[in-house]
């Protein structure tokens, strides 16, 4: 129950309302608790016909008055029950909705502080899963439970002396079945929070397949895999179906379960009552018992709801509870200072100990150097630059700007004076200014537009329907990639960082459109410091330096002049590129 008292932590803000709620429910059960004796008043005004008698022998008198009082004593108890059950739930309802909002905004804020090597290794729909479903899966513990727990046992307190007030003896048997209740309670709770859990990460395993089939949908459709995709999507289906089935099972057998064992006291009460009662005291009497056991069977969806919400609780708070392998050090400085070194230090990296992706890297750059990276796939190429901006730490070796450790200075200040545009274009379903002034909201409109001209892309953003205001698609889907690779461009110039990595920038443009890309990148790298990774040798050729990397090592530096008279690696990928 730890995870469950967790997320009940986030209702602390709304105490005020907590306890206008609580005080709801206090009216609420003392209305309910006096149903009963709307039941017994009716009752006895049939016998009596014009009046009706409630013996109080306790306090040594009756209270008598006339029958023609009973319709509006029965409406008032019932409109004050109506009243308070409204408020109660409407107020936790609210506290619930709000608390729920809590969680998914902790929990993004969590996710999106995470480093790249958490992203490595996750699925993209298992987190949306965790932020929708299991999220989901919390907002019925958080309202309708809170309301049960406290309403219920409230109902329980104030209706028990009403029960022992129609009859001492036959309440004391009849509640005797109270902890025959507790036994398959507790059973049903452990199995629902173990398939509970089960059934969040089969659930995840649906948002997994759906956002990979649908990002891929062109891919599914060119070699005709709609049947293999349909088939797999009803396979993980049929998974989680089975698992809900069972939570079915275990549900809803809870309610007839304890109806069964309120029937019991029931029919005991049945049985005492035609010999030893009198009508009006007994119906008021059977009444009291159901109104008691009703809180019952709600108790025990309660605990069904809790165990279902632990296990989506446990999955929230393993995002919440896990800290970046990525973060400040302590005693972090802001990076202020003019780039004038950048120096990598033996460096060695892998992401799995077996598999060495970098060993023993040195290189040293100056200001305004324009290094190119070359090299088959897989050699460690898109690694290597990843090191700088800290997406990874290096296992072996250091990064030194200025001669000092990157670790040295917060990600924030070190990220914040570099820029990059990779090979898949990221962009958002947003207008066209948002997309360039990401990374600089402040950013006006003049120089949005000055960052797009230097990057080829004024003219056909205002060809388009709404100029710069024109919202592009998910991922820019309404752009060309020549055009969705200049406004990444465009999004770099008005950074303006002083280090910028090339990923590939133009290796997916067609001909035309990486002329125009690379008009925009001969604007986009003057004055920086430029790392490229190209596969396109004709895009590097006036580098400053060019480093080969073969599984993992430099094994040939120099300028382009310098490594073509070379009979070594960049020559070879020179020839097959350019002398077939």
């Amino acid at each position: 129950m730890g995870i469950y008292r967790r997320l009940l932590t986030y209702i602390k803000p709304f105490r005020g309302k907590l306890v206008l709620a609580g005080l709801a429910m206090l009216g609420y059960s003392i209305a309910n608790s006096l149903v009963s004796v709307t039941i017994y008043l009716v009752t006895n005004g049939f016998m009596n016909k014009s009046q009706v008698n409630l013996p109080l022998p306790k306090l040594g008198w009756d209270l008598a008055f006339p029958a023609a009082l009973v319709p509006v004593i029965v409406v008032a108890v019932f409109l004050m029950r109506g009243l308070f059950d409204y408020f109660s739930n409407y107020l936790m309802a609210t506290i619930g909705q709000r608390a729920v909002m809590n969680v998914r905004n902790e929990l993004y804020e969590h996710l999106i502080t995470q480093d790249v090597v958490f992203y490595s290794k996750g699925k993209t729909g298992d987190l949306i899963s965790r932020i929708m479903n299991d999220v989901g899966q919390i907002q019925g513990a958080i309202t309708d439970v809170l309301v049960d727990l406290v309403k219920q046992p409230l109902v329980i307190l104030f209706n028990v002396p009403v029960i022992f007030f129609w009859d001492f003896r036959l309440a004391f048997i009849s509640l005797i079945v109270f902890p025959m209740v507790a036994i398959p309670i507790g059973y049903f709770g452990r199995r629902l929070r173990t398939i509970g859990k089960r059934i969040q990460e089969k659930t995840s395993d649906v948002t997994t397949i759906l956002q990979e089939t649908f990002t891929g949908i062109r891919i599914v459709k060119a070699f005709n895999m709609e049947d293999k995709e349909v088939i797999k999507f009803r396979g993980v289906n049929k998974g989680v179906l089975s698992y809900i089935i069972k939570i079915v099972r275990l549900t809803v057998i809870q309610r007839p379960m304890i109806e069964v064992l309120g029937a019991l006291g029931v029919a005991f009460t049945v049985w005492y009552g035609i010999t030893h009662l009198p009508l009006d005291r007994f119906t008021a009497f059977v009444a009291s018992l159901f109104i008691l056991y009703e809180p019952l069977k709600k108790i025990s969806k309660v605990n069904a709801t809790i165990q279902q919400s632990i296990g989506a609780g446990t999955r929230i708070f393993e995002i919440v509870d896990r800290k970046p392998e990525i973060k400040d050090a302590p005693g972090a400085v802001d990076f202020r200072e003019k780039i004038e070194t950048i120096h990598f230090e033996n460096i060695g990296f892998f992401y799995e100990p077996e598999t060495i992706v970098l060993e023993d890297v040195s290189l040293d750059i100056r200001a305004g150097d324009v290094i190119a990276i070359v090299g088959s796939s897989g050699s460690g190429k898109t690694t290597l630059v990843n090191l700088l901006p800290r997406f990874y730490d290096p296992t072996g070796g250091r990064i030194l700007i200025n001669g000092k450790d990157t670790k040295s200075f917060t990600l924030r200040s070190l990220r914040a004076n570099i820029g990059y545009v990779t090979q898949e274009t990221i962009l958002f379903n947003d207008s066209v200014r948002d997309n360039i002034s990401y990374g600089k909201d402040q950013a006006t409109l003049e120089e949005i537009q000055e960052a797009a001209i230097h990057a080829q892309a004024h003219d056909f953003i205002m060809e388009l329907p709404e100029g710069y205001d024109t919202i592009i698609g998910e991922k820019g889907v309404m752009l060309s990639g020549g055009q969705r690779q200049r406004l990444s461009i465009a999004r770099a110039i008005l950074k303006n960082p002083p280090i910028l990595i090339l990923d590939e920038a133009t290796s997916m443009l067609d001909t035309e459109s990486e002329r125009e890309v690379q008009y925009a990148i001969e604007y986009l790298i003057q004055n920086k410091t430029v790392f490229v990774i190209a596969h396109r040798l004709s895009t590097i050729q006036n580098a400053t330096k060019i480093i080969v990397l073969d599984q993992g090592r430099i094994v040939q530096s120099g300028a382009n002049d310098v490594l073509l008279e070379e009979e070594g690696p960049y020559r070879r990928l020179y020839d097959l590129q350019f002398n077939l």
